[in-house]
C-alpha cells in the first residue's frame, strides 16, 4: 500500500463570527504525488495550506503530514515541510544568497551544509549569476524561484505551494512549471499546490481536487475529470435571456444528442455527442425558436467545464488577486501615493523581466546610495571634512561624555560622577562583565 504524505480528515476552520473557510474537508495525498487544489478566490485553498503547515489552528478534524500529527508534533511537521506562501517570504533588502543562508540558519543547519545547499539550489534554479545581487533587483520570476529555493534549503519531504505563479507572465509561469515538475520527478518531492489556473492544474498535477466554499467537490486525475463530461462542449452566448432563449433551451434539452447542460449568466453550456456533426441541428432549433445567439463555440471538455459542473460558475471568470509591487510593501501607509510612489514606482510598469532593476536604479534611494563602496567613500569624506573643521587643538573626536555634555570639561566630570555608578551597578554591565569572564 502506498504511504500517504498528507492525510486530512474532517478539517474545519471557522473565522468569527461564523465564516466557515474550510468545512469538513477530507483529502489524501500519496508520497511523490502532486495534487492541485483548484478553486476560485475565497474557496478555502490557502486556509487548508495554512492548517496543514502549522501556520494556523483549526476547529475540528485531524491533519497528518509526513507521518506526524499537526496538533501533537508540530515541530516535526515543520522540519519535514517547505512552505511558499502567496506573499513572498524573502527579504528584498538582502541578496539571494543572504536569504538562503538565513533560512538555513533558522533550520539550524551546519554552515558547510548551508553553503553547499545554496550553491546547489542556485544552480538548479538558474540563479547563479544573480545570487549575490539584492532581491529588490530581481524580476518577479526570479523572486519566485528564490522563494522556492529558500523553502527547499533543508531538504523537506513535502512542499506546499500557495498560488506559486500568481501574478507572473505566461513565460515565467511556464518556466516555474518546469522546475516544479522536475522537483517532483527527480527528487520524489510530494507537492500540494493551490491554483486557479486551469492549465497549471492540468499540466502539473497527478490529482486535482476541486474546492469551493470550503468543501472538496471532487478528486480525480485531470483526464478522468475531463472525461466525466461526456462528449463535446458547446457554449452558446446570448445578448439577453428572454422567452425565446428559454424556449430554445427547453427544446434543446429534448434532443437525443444533448447529454447535459449548465447555465452561467447569459451563457448556456451544452455537452453534446459528436459536436461537429450536431452543431447545425442545434442552430436549427435556435432558429425555430427565434433565439438571438451572439456567439457559439465548440471544444473538447476542459477542467473549466468540470469546475462549472460542480460549482455552477466558471473559474476562468475569477478575478486574479495580485499583491502590491514590492516597494509598496515597504512604503508604509502612504505606499500608494506621494513621496514613496515617486521614489519607487516611477518605472514599475517595466517590473517584469528585469524592469524592477531599472526602477531600483532610478529610485531616489538608489541614486543616493549607488552601492556600498560609493556610500562608504562619501561617508569617509564627510567625516574627514567635519574633523578638519574642529579647532587646531581639538583634532580628535570628543569623548563620549563630552558629546553628551556640550557645556565642556566640567560638565563631563559631573556626568562622570553622576552616571558612572549607575552604569557599573546596572544589570546590563553585570551581565556584560560576567559574559567576558
Amino acid at each position: 500500500m502506498t504511504n500517504l504524505a498528507i492525510q486530512i480528515k474532517g478539517l474545519t476552520k471557522i473565522y468569527p463570527p461564523d465564516n466557515r473557510a474550510v468545512d469538513t474537508l477530507d483529502l489524501e495525498i500519496k508520497e511523490g504525488e502532486i495534487m492541485a487544489l483548484l478553486g476560485p478566490n475565497g474557496a478555502g485553498k490557502s486556509t487548508t495550506i495554512r492548517a496543514a503547515s502549522t501556520l494556523c489552528g483549526f476547529d475540528e478534524g485531524s491533519v497528518v503530514v509526513a507521518g506526524f500529527d499537526v496538533d501533537t508534533h508540530s515541530l516535526e511537521v515543520r522540519q519535514a515541510i517547505g512552505v511558499v506562501a502567496q506573499q513572498t517570504g524573502i527579504d528584498y533588502f538582502l541578496t539571494g544568497r543572504e536569504n538562503m543562508v538565513l533560512q538555513g540558519h533558522l533550520y539550524r543547519m551546519k554552515k558547510a551544509d548551508i553553503n553547499d545547499r545554496v550553491a546547489e539550489l542556485a544552480s538548479y534554479f538558474e540563479l547563479d549569476n544573480s545570487i549575490d545581487n539584492l532581491v529588490s533587483t530581481y524580476s518577479g520570476g526570479m523572486r519566485r524561484k528564490l522563494d522556492i529555493a529558500c523553502a527547499l534549503i533543508h531538504r523537506p519531504k513535502v512542499l506546499f505551494l500557495d498560488e506559486p505563479t500568481l501574478g507572473l507572465d505566461i513565460k515565467n509561469r511556464k518556466i516555474l512549471w518546469t522546475h516544479i515538475d522536475k522537483l517532483n520527478k527527480e527528487f520524489g518531492l510530494t507537492i500540494l499546490l493551490t491554483t486557479h489556473y486551469l492549465e497549471e492544474a492540468d499540466n502539473l498535477s497527478h490529482q486535482v481536487a476541486i474546492i469551493n466554499n470550503g468543501k472538496v467537490q471532487v478528486v480525480d486525475t485531470p483526464d478522468a475529470l475531463k472525461n466525466s463530461i461526456h462528449g463535446d462542449s458547446i457554449t452558446v452566448t446570448f445578448d439577453d435571456v428572454g422567452k425565446n432563449e428559454q424556449a430554445f433551451f427547453h427544446f434543446a434539452q429534448q434532443q437525443s444528442y444533448i447529454k447535459g447542460s449548465t447555465w452561467e449568466d447569459n451563457k448556456l453550456h451544452l455537452y453534446v455527442e459528436d459536436g461537429g456533426a450536431n452543431v447545425a441541428a442545434l442552430m436549427a432549433v435556435a432558429a425555430d425558436n427565434k433565439a438571438q445567439i451572439t456567439n457559439l463555440s465548440l471544444s473538447r471538455p476542459t477542467l473549466d467545464d468540470v469546475f462549472l459542473k460542480y460549482t455552477g460558475s466558471s473559474i476562468s471568470d475569477t478575478r486574479e488577486e495580485e499583491g502590491d509591487e514590492w516597494w509598496k510593501q515597504w512604503a508604509g501607509k502612504g505606499g500608494n501615493t506621494g513621496k514613496w510612489k515617486n521614489q519607487w514606482g516611477a518605472n514599475d510598469s517595466d517590473a517584469e523581466e528585469g524592469g524592477e532593476d531599472q526602477a531600483w536604479k532610478n529610485s531616489d534611494w538608489a541614486k543616493n546610495s549607488d552601492n556600498n563602496e560609493n556610500l562608504g567613500t562619501q561617508k569617509r569624506e564627510e567625516a574627514q571634512s567635519q574633523q578638519d573643521a574642529w579647532p587646531s587643538g581639538q583634532q580628535q573626536w570628543p569623548d563620549k561624555e563630552e558629546s553628551h555634555n556640550p557645556s565642556g570639561e566640567q560638565g563631563s566630570q559631573q556626568w562622570d560622577q553622576s552616571q558612572q555608578g549607575d552604569w557599573q551597578n546596572n544589570e546590563w554591565n553585570k551581565n556584560k562583565d560576567g559574559g567576558e569572564k
